[in-house]
């Protein structure tokens, strides 16, 4: 029974619901067919508008042209008589206007600008315009970057009288456009660290300038292998628009980035050193010199002085890692052995030093061609190296206070002249001919007073024993005291020569008493 009910409600509920939409379908059918009059209706009323006012326009026109007809026909006799008259002041008011306008084509013209740059003046905007893609593919062939020129964002046109201006041909329009260094390009810019150094016109030549650069640091040889090319600063190519004249050729972009630094080097200052020469060695000059050395004086420049020196540098570092083999000199080492029968102070070399050679295999790295570090990878030996020996005196040395008795100043000589008459005039000493370089020692001891060069004996040394005494040694190579020295009997004072008027090498020796030259061999 429960069930029956509540399917009876169901049922019911299922009715009504149908029920609803019929009569909802029913007012939504009115409202369309009511919907549907309205518009034919509206359109109707439209129509009948068009209709109504071409009706009177047609009417309008009707009236017009018979009023247009009356008046020609009324006026036709008067006009008759007076056709020439008024053809003829028609034709002057023609040719009038023909004049004016013939003057004002001739007296205008346009005043074109590249970017707000006036440029010239033309009479036709095409006499610029049809050149355009010319130009620029002229100018992106020339300096090998892309450059564009827009009509209509680059290009500007103001009408002017141009009466008393030179109007430019296509041909001019072209050189004025070809030669603007001004005109916005299409480039890669070399950066150093962050920095914009230079401009190149692509990205082609910026590598290529940079490949330059390195090369100039970089030795052509079958015996290295560089394991490493590379720049110790951060180095970046950017591409970015600029002015055609900022962009550098490959050749000025090389020097740029070459000399664009400075280094630094501290230069002592040598006996017989000027500031000329200095200036003239390092290619700076004076002002540049005082202003890396502000304590500076003209008027004075001493051995041992030290000056900064800044000199044109690479602005970028080149830093390479090489595998190389090469040959190398190993120098020969010095020994000393003290031998007890010389003077302190005097040196004997009993054998020659001689350097050796080896071949080395090393990973080096440099920056810009120095060496900063090297590991040795293997080495041969191809010819040893001797050491040096050298005997040096232990003896103590004598007083500097004459003996009174004279020794030969060389040994190991040969007497090729004694002291007297030779060749016509006279000869007032001994020559003892010896090798350049040997040993000549003083004949007593004594005071220097003289050591330097003296007329045809070259390089010359004078001695003063006292007493009147002195003894003097020609035709030196080298001079090894100074006028006031000391010296003892053996002491060495200089070296055999071939200096002044001498037609061989050989020490010309000297004894003189009061000034007067005597025999040597008396005193020895």
């Amino acid at each position: 029974m429960g069930k029956e009910k509540k399917f009876r409600k169901i049922t019911d509920a299922a009715a009504g619901v149908i029920t609803w939409h019929d009569q909802m379908q029913i007012s939504f059918d009115r409202w369309i067919l009511c919907f549907l009059d309205r518009i034919v209706s509206g359109a109707a009323g439209l129509v009948t508008i068009h209709d109504n006012l071409q009706m009177r326009f047609d009417r309008l026109i009707l009236i017009i042209r018979y009023r247009q007809a009356k008046f020609i026909h009324e006026n036709r006799h008067k006009l008759e008589g007076k056709k020439k008259s008024i053809l003829s002041h028609f034709a002057g008011v023609v040719l009038v206007a023909i004049a004016l306008v013939a003057m004002l084509n001739h007296a205008t013209g346009f005043e074109y600008a590249y970017n707000g740059k006036v440029l010239g003046y033309v009479k036709n905007q095409e006499d610029v315009i049809k050149i355009l893609d010319l130009v620029s593919d002229e100018l992106s062939k020339e300096y090998g970057s892309t450059i564009q020129i827009d009509k209509d964002s680059d290009i500007t046109f103001r009408s002017v009288v141009v009466i008393d201006k030179d109007i430019d041909d296509v041909d001019t329009v072209l050189k004025r456009l070809t030669y603007m260094s001004d005109m916005e390009a299409e480039a890669y810019g070399i950066y150093i660290n962050g920095n914009l150094h230079v401009t190149c016109e692509s990205e082609d030549a910026a590598k290529s300038v940079l490949r330059s650069v390195q090369d100039k640091f970089l030795e052509d040889s079958d015996n290295i292998k560089y394991e490493q090319i590379g720049f110790k600063e951060k180095v970046e190519i950017k591409k970015y628009n600029t002015k055609l004249a900022y962009i550098s050729s490959q050749k000025k972009a090389v020097k740029s980035i070459l000399t664009g630094g400075n280094k630094e080097e501290v230069y002592t200052v040598k006996a017989g050193d000027t500031y000329s020469e200095i200036c003239r060695r390092f290619d700076v000059s004076f002002d540049e010199l005082k202003k890396n050395n502000p304590e500076i004086k003209e008027s004075s420049l001493f051995p041992g002085d030290k000056l900064i020196m800044k000199k044109a540098a690479s602005s970028l570092t080149v830093v390479t890692v090489e595998k190389g083999t090469y040959a190398e000199k190993v120098k020969y080492k010095t020994v000393y052995k003290d031998d007890k029968t010389m003077y302190e102070g005097d040196k004997k070399v009993i054998q020659k030093g001689i350097n050796g050679k080896r071949v080395v295999t090393a990973r080096i790295t440099r920056e810009n061609g120095d060496v900063v570090d090297k590991e040795i990878l293997q080495t041969k030996t191809i010819k040893k190296m001797v050491k040096k020996i050298v005997l040096r005196g232990t003896k103590p040395v004598p007083k500097t206070a004459p003996t009174g008795h004279l020794i030969m100043p060389v040994s190991g000589y040969t007497l090729t002249s004694e002291f007297g008459w030779r060749w016509g005039r006279m000869h007032e000493g001994l020559d003892l001919a010896c090798p350049t370089g040997t040993t000549i020692r003083a004949a007593d001891g004594g005071t220097v007073v003289y050591a330097g060069w003296y007329s045809g004996y070259g390089l010359f040394i004078e001695i003063d024993h006292g007493g009147g005494k002195h003894t003097r040694y020609g035709h030196c190579s080298a001079i090894s005291v100074s006028v006031g020295d000391k010296v003892y009997q053996g002491q060495k004072i200089g070296e055999v020569g071939n200096t002044g008027n001498s037609f061989g090498s050989h020490c010309h020796f000297e004894v003189t008493i009061n000034g007067t030259p005597v025999d040597p061999f008396n005193y020895l």
